[in-house]
């Protein structure tokens, strides 16, 4: 099939990592500083960007660099924050309503907004599933009733989700689904007079539904007299009138929309029925097979006519159906053409795989994503397999393609963890980046997309503050047809600027005192020798625990440990057998590093060495082994005053086996660990740049990485607030928020992470060595530094003066504290670690209590140790006064 590739257009410009739209400067001038600026933001250089940037606006030909300059730092298109906490975005009809559900079991609530002009929430329900009628006149939800057995059912999946144990809360959750579905109701809601009523349906179990498009019925998936085999598709009219059965045969049904036109009810098939309990329910005799398949209902005739595919999409017009199938090696896209009175047409064929296909609103072009390598590719083509063109050309995933118009496509990159969301105008051959937080360095996650009917506006899931710990994310709507205005983007620039320079000043005081010693140490860090282990371990092929490879690594790791002059520890251990995998022995191989002056005070350094067992795992994580034992080597003959362990994790892709069991005998030995580095992934690089995520809880540690790398390495480091399912999180588990570390940027984004081909040649060893000097720097500058303190409490408080106290610092050698309060301390609660330079107000005291003044309610109080050498604390510990009597333990 001729395929036609997707070209830049020649008013594309390649700035920041993307590509944006760009136009022709006025003067030479104005010119040189922008593409001055767009080369110091591609080095990581912010500050010098920034300034460039703000003269570049500023300038009299300005507005000709307004959109290139909002892309190369963030957002060209202004979106509005709806909720810190929300998800299952919808449209109305029109683009004039919206809705998001929040909070979750007895909680959960759906918000609907008035979206003409500035969005404002004209109801809140208490339920979900919330669908607008055609016209939005009115709408329906399913409104769940609590009953006693949904509430022990809700218990069970707490404790579960407490203990980690994923078989009991895939049972709760399973349970929870089946009784809400029996307890539920249908509720009517008229969106003008804002009444309700519930809807007589028959005592169904209800799944899901959706409108006709007349507005008259609601399609409702659900089962009746609890049976557990099947779901069947009900017709049941609003305004009065018997529930109706629409199928009857014995399949499992999900997912049903009406098509528009009126005359077809397109439904998924097949697969788990989400209404049984214990795991049952799946396929069915009179229906499709096992097998991935959707049914076609014709209103009209009555009759299912059952497609053997998956990802069924439907143009905006009715006109076509759009599915991929697989037969053997081969995957197709198909088009049915409606009214469907002939077979699929094949438009694709190929022995790459193929998913998520669309169909343009006319339904003449066809877009869907297909891997022709290792990482899925958009491509598009004509209903009648005509004329095919490849949209993007990234090392990463790009999925997921929707049409917005008839030749403007929103699609998102990379893995679920981190995706991107872009525009692409297949006429102009433009990509435009959507979201993003308009920070330098803070990633912002998306998670789901929606686009108005209309095509100008996109509702969007993300966190946009880095928080990938807490369950809460925002919601965004972004106008596609406003744009930031020159005082915004000042804004925005000088915002930046100020952060940017605040950090490195801050870093630059905190290493003041070592960076000698720290310039000599990392100056020893060699590519050469970093890429020799990381052959080493690659040969080895997998190092699951389960495979010969990982005993082969444990006692590479434990030779080399030796070779630096440590005395290397075997902390062996066997796994616990599972209905997957039997018991294996296997053990993490650990190092220390004596203090000098605190031995009791441990910092811990690691890195999982083990890999998925169907691949050698170059990136996950030989990366961060090879890392970890290059920070070690040049550490070997440098004591710290307080103590480095380095530790070599087993079992993470087995369940976080060996940072679970490394913890579980500090505990038992009573290791007084202050602090937590672990690296995983750092090796894959997706263009030129040096670039990773710091992960981290602790944002005192966050921004010593920060400045490490920038004072120490070549490495521009992102961040975000990461530690759940790494290794961290049991030193998070174990001993609070101590953690940081560093992995890949974009997050997950390699398109061979846990796949048979993650492989040395797709490794830069380049960045992981400049991981390894970020590592060593920040490793010397905490095990230098005073450790947080604990303790801090109010011991009284007027309401206007505040009388502070904490614990002594445990390190030797602390002559003084630093309190500070005031509104720039308020103000960063992700600040920066060195607060006492910005903020309103600081005093130094040499005892452990402080009496401060002028306080208010709400006041947030900031104290670190500094010790003989000048050299602060690592991080802050807070309080609020007026609300708490107990000092935060972080920031976040």
């Amino acid at each position: 099939m001729p395929t036609s590739s997707f070209p830049l257009a020649p008013a594309l410009l390649i700035a920041g990592g993307m590509l944006a739209t760009a136009q022709q400067p006025t003067t030479s001038t104005t010119a040189t500083t922008y593409a001055r600026a767009a080369q110091e933001w591609q080095r990581g250089n912010y500050p010098t960007a920034l300034q460039d940037l703000i003269a570049v606006v500023s300038a009299a030909d300005g507005a000709a660099y307004l959109e290139r300059a909002a892309l190369l730092t963030g957002e060209v298109y202004k979106t509005t924050e709806l909720t810190t906490d929300g998800r299952s975005v919808r449209w109305g009809t029109s683009a004039n309503f919206a809705s998001y559900e929040t909070g979750a079991g007895r909680g959960r609530v759906t918000r609907v907004l008035d979206m003409k002009g500035a969005p404002r929430q004209i109801a809140e329900v208490h339920g979900s599933s919330f669908v607008f009628a055609p016209g939005d006149a009115r709408a329906a939800y399913i409104a769940v009733r609590e009953t006693p057995e949904l509430e022990k059912a809700r218990q069970d999946l707490d404790r579960a989700t407490k203990d980690a144990d994923r078989a009991a809360q895939q049972a709760a959750q399973t349970e929870i689904t089946s009784l809400e579905a029996e307890s539920a109701a249908i509720v009517l809601r008229d969106l003008r007079t804002q009444q309700e009523r519930s809807l007589t349906d028959g005592g169904l179990r209800k799944v899901s539904m959706s409108w006709s498009t007349d507005g008259t019925t609601l399609y409702v998936v659900g089962a009746r007299n609890g049976d557990a085999r099947k779901t069947d598709l009900f017709a049941l009219k609003v305004d009065g009138g018997a529930v109706a059965a629409l199928t009857t045969d014995d399949s499992v049904k999900t997912d049903a929309v009406a098509i528009p036109g009126g005359r077809y009810v397109l439904f998924t098939a097949g697969g788990r029925n989400p209404l049984a309990r214990g795991g049952g329910g799946t396929g069915g005799r009179g229906g499709p097979a096992r097998a991935a398949a959707f049914g076609l209902l014709d209103l009209q005739t009555g009759s299912t006519q059952y497609y053997t595919g998956s990802a069924p999409a439907f143009a905006a017009n009715g006109s076509a159906i759009a599915f991929v199938s697989k037969s053997g090696p081969e995957f197709t896209v198909n088009v049915v053409a409606l009214p469907a009175t002939g077979a699929p047409v094949v438009v694709r064929h190929t022995t790459d795989s193929l998913a998520a296909p669309a169909l343009s609103p006319s339904g003449k072009l066809v877009a869907y994503q297909m891997m022709p390598e290792h990482d899925w590719e958009i491509y598009t083509v004509g209903r009648d397999g005509a004329g095919e063109s490849r949209v993007t050309r990234e090392i990463q995933h790009d999925v997921l393609p929707r049409f917005i118009d008839e030749s403007c496509i929103v699609a998102v990159q990379g893995e679920p963890r981190h995706r991107r969301s872009f525009l692409y105008d297949l006429s102009a051959h433009t990509r435009t980046r959507l979201f993003d937080n308009n920070t330098v360095r803070t990633i912002a996650p998306e998670y789901e997309w929606a686009a108005s009917p209309d095509g100008n506006k996109l509702l969007i899931v993300a966190e946009r503050d880095g928080d990938t710990v807490s369950p809460e994310r925002g919601v965004y709507v972004m106008d596609l047809s406003q744009k930031v205005t020159k005082s915004e983007l000042l804004a925005r620039f000088a915002r930046n600027l100020a952060v940017e320079q605040r950090l490195r000043a801050n870093g630059v005081a905190s290493f003041k005192t070592i960076a000698p010693q720290v310039r000599r140490v990392v100056s020893q860090i060699a590519t050469d020798r970093v890429y020799t282990y990381e052959k080493s371990l690659f040969d080895f092929d997998s190092k699951h625990v389960t495979k010969p490879g990982n005993a082969k690594a444990r006692q590479y790791l434990f030779d080399t440990y030796t070779s630096f002059g440590y005395k290397p520890v075997m902390q062996e251990f066997d796994t616990r057998a599972t209905p997957a995998a039997p018991s294996a022995h296997t053990a993490n191989v650990y190092v220390t590093l004596e203090g000098t002056v605190n031995p009791e005070l441990i910092y811990v350094v690691g890195a999982h060495f083990d890999s998925r067992a169907e691949g050698p795992g170059a990136d996950d994580n030989t990366s961060g082994t090879a890392e970890l034992l290059e920070a070690a080597r040049v550490l070997a003959k440098n004591p710290l005053p307080a103590t480095v362990v380095f530790v070599s994790f087993t079992g993470e892709e087995a369940g976080l086996l060996g940072s679970r069991e490394f913890v579980r005998q500090a505990g038992v030995n009573k290791w007084r660990i202050v602090g937590a580095l672990n690296n995983d992934m750092i090796g894959w690089a997706n263009d030129n740049r040096l670039d990773n995520t710091i992960r981290y809880s602790n944002p005192g540690i966050r921004d010593i990485q920060h400045a490490a790398a920038m004072q120490f390495s070549n490495l521009i480091t992102y961040d975000a607030l990461y530690y759940k399912s790494t290794d961290a999180q049991a030193f998070y588990d174990g001993w609070g928020d101590i953690v940081g570390g560093i992995g890949s940027y974009p997050v997950l984004g390699n398109p061979h992470y846990h796949m048979p081909h993650d492989n040395l040649e797709y490794q830069n060893h380049q960045l992981i060595a400049e991981v390894g000097k970020t590592t060593a720097a920040t490793i010397m500058l905490l095990a230098s530094s005073p450790s947080r303190l604990t303790g801090l409490t109010v011991a009284s408080y007027d309401g206007k003066s505040a009388e502070l106290t904490w614990a002594p610092s445990p390190e030797k050698g602390v002559r003084k504290y630093v309190v500070a309060w005031g509104a720039d301390v308020a103000a960063s609660s992700v600040a920066p670690a060195a607060l006492a330079s910005t903020a309103a107000h600081s005093v130094v005291v040499t005892g452990t209590r402080a009496k401060i003044s002028g306080i208010a309610p709400g006041t947030i109080v900031a104290v670190k140790a500094v010790n003989d050498r000048g050299v602060e604390g690592w991080d802050w510990a807070r309080i609020v006064v007026g609300q708490s009597k107990t000092g935060v333990a972080s920031d976040r």
